[in-house]
């Protein structure tokens, strides 16, 4: 499961597998209208552990 995060702000995305092509949507969005850097890396099964 993709993740989209900026270390600037709390903004944060997930998107499932299947949709890529929103989570890049989204974070083009964020950088527009902030300035910020958006990080994208795949949601690990550790860490979808630790949200539950």
């Amino acid at each position: 499961m993709p993740i989209a995060y900026c270390e600037e702000c709390d903004w944060s995305r997930r998107v499932e597998d299947d949709a890529d092509g929103e989570l890049n949507r989204v974070m083009i969005c964020h950088h527009v209208e902030t300035g910020h850097s958006v990080e994208q890396r795949e949601l690990r099964e550790s860490d979808r552990e630790l949200e539950s």
